[in-house]
C-alpha cells in the first residue's frame, strides 16, 4: 500500500506548487520610502585579515623569496647548493659576525673548486617563484666574503633556462648591500633565484630580497598587485588586523608585538608563528595601515592584552603592554614631530593614518579579561578618548563603546 501511495502524494505535492505559482504571479511589494526602516551601520560589511595558512608570507605579501632571513628553521630551509661543471663548495647556517640583532644567522657558502662552472644557492620561493615576460624583479641581499675576489651573480632561472641575471662586485669583509633589477625575458610560474660564483672563496648572505617591482599601487615592500586588488574590489568599511590567534601566540613570547614589525626589513627579527611557521613580519603595523588606507577601510587594529593561550603577563607588570597600545596609537596619528610619528613619517607617511579603532585582546574572557580590559580602557581614554574601543565579550568593568 505504501508504495500504491507514493505516487499520489508527490502529483499532490507538484499540483499544490503549481497552484501556488499560479497565485503568486500577481504578488505585489510595496515600499514607503517615507518610512524608512531600521538604520544599517555603514561598518557592516568589512574584512579580518590573519596571518594563517601564509596568508600574508607566501600570499599577500609579495616577497618572493622564502627563509630570505636563515632564521626560518635549524636548517637553510628553502635553499638548496648548487654544483655544476665540476665546482665543489658547501653551505651551512653561521651565527658568526651576524648582520644585526633581529637576524643573528647567515648563510655560509664555502666555494672550494669552481671548475670550469659554479657554486651557488638556490631558493624556490612559496611553491616557486612565478615570473612573467618582461616583468621588473628588485633584489637586495647583504653579503660580505673572504678570500672571494670574483662578481656574484643572481639570477631567475629553472631546468637550464635563465630568464634574467645581474653581478654584483665589491664583496669585503664587512656587510654590504647590494640591489640589482632583474627583467624577465620568459614566463614561469615556479622558478627559482639563484646566488652563484664561478672562483672559489667564501661568502656570506643575508636577507635575500626579491618583489615583483608592480606591487600593488607600487608600495615598497608592498602587496601581490592581484591579491591586493580582490580585497579592493570587496569596497570592505572596515579591516580588523593581525589577528586572530596570530595576535596572542600560544604563549606571549610569540605574541604579535607591533614594534618589532616596522622599519626596514633587516631589523625585523619575525617571530614563530601559532600555525605553524615563521612569521617575517614583512607585513607589519605600518604595511597593515597602508593597506588599509589603499582599501579604504577604516584599520580596526587588534592589540595584545597581555594574554596568550597559555600564559599571561602578572597584572604589576602591565605597564609596558598598556604602553604599546598608546605608542601604537601615536604612530598611526600622532604629529610627525612626535616620537612614534616620526617613525611613520620616515616610513614614507607623514600624515596620520587616522585609526579610529583599537580592539583590546583577540577572543579573551573571564576575569583575567576583564581586569586587562579595565587597564587598556583608562589609559587609552584618558589620553586618546575619541578611540573607539572593541571588546571581545561584554564587560561589565568599565563601559562598553
Amino acid at each position: 500500500m505504501g508504495n500504491g501511495l507514493r505516487p499520489a502524494g508527490m502529483s499532490a505535492c507538484l499540483l499544490a506548487f503549481a497552484g501556488l505559482s499560479a497565485s503568486a504571479t500577481g504578488a505585489e511589494i510595496a515600499v514607503n520610502v517615507a518610512q524608512p526602516g531600521h538604520r544599517i551601520s555603514p561598518r557592516l560589511w568589512g574584512i579580518f585579515f590573519e596571518e594563517i595558512n601564509h596568508a600574508g608570507d607566501g600570499g599577500l605579501y609579495a616577497e618572493l623569496v622564502r627563509n630570505r632571513g636563515f632564521e626560518d628553521s635549524p636548517t637553510p630551509e628553502a635553499w638548496t647548493l648548487i654544483q655544476a661543471g665540476g665546482g665543489r663548495g658547501a653551505m651551512a647556517l653561521d651565527d658568526a659576525s651576524p648582520l644585526n640583532e633581529a637576524t643573528p644567522h647567515s648563510l655560509r657558502l664555502d666555494i672550494t673548486r669552481a671548475g670550469n662552472g659554479r657554486v651557488g644557492v638556490a631558493n624556490c620561493g612559496y611553491w616557486g617563484i612565478p615570473v612573467r615576460k618582461g616583468g621588473r624583479y628588485l633584489l637586495s641581499f647583504y653579503a660580505r666574503a673572504e678570500g672571494f675576489r670574483g662578481p656574484l651573480a643572481a639570477s631567475i632561472e629553472n631546468l637550464g633556462v635563465t630568464y634574467a641575471r645581474c653581478e654584483v662586485s665589491g664583496l669585503s669583509r664587512k656587510w654590504k648591500r647590494f640591489d640589482c633589477t632583474l627583467v624577465s625575458n620568459g614566463d614561469d610560474p615556479a622558478a627559482y633565484l639563484v646566488v652563484s660564483a664561478t672562483v672559489p672563496g667564501t661568502v656570506w648572505l643575508d636577507v635575500v630580497s626579491l618583489f615583483p617591482e608592480d606591487t600593488w599601487r607600487r608600495r615598497p615592500n608592498g602587496l601581490r598587485a592581484d591579491l591586493a586588488g580582490m580585497l579592493f574590489d570587496l569596497r570592505p568599511s572596515f579591516c580588523r588586523f593581525p589577528g586572530g590567534c596570530f595576535v596572542e601566540g600560544d604563549r606571549l613570547a610569540n605574541a604579535f608585538r607591533w614594534k618589532k614589525t616596522i622599519g626596514d626589513i633587516a631589523t625585523r627579527p619575525g617571530h614563530w608563528n601559532l600555525w605553524g611557521y615563521r612569521s617575517t613580519d614583512g607585513l607589519g603595523f605600518h604595511e597593515y595601515l597602508q593597506m588599509c588606507e589603499d582599501l579604504g577601510a577604516e584599520p580596526l587594529f587588534v592589540i595584545n592584552c597581555g594574554m596568550a593561550h597559555a600564559d599571561v603577563v602578572p597584572l604589576a607588570e602591565m605597564g609596558e603592554w598598556v604602553q604599546d597600545a598608546l605608542d601604537a596609537i601615536e604612530y598611526a596619528n600622532g604629529p610627525a614631530e612626535s616620537r612614534w610619528g616620526a617613525l611613520r613619517a620616515a616610513a614614507g607617511h607623514p600624515e596620520p593614518f587616522g585609526l579610529k579603532m583599537v580592539e583590546i585582546g583577540n577572543e579573551n574572557g573571564g576575569p583575567a579579561y576583564e581586569e586587562r580590559y579595565a587597564l587598556f580602557y583608562d589609559a587609552i581614554k584618558a589620553k586618546y578618548p575619541e578611540i573607539q574601543l572593541v571588546a571581545n565579550v561584554p564587560v561589565s568593568s568599565r563601559p562598553m563603546d
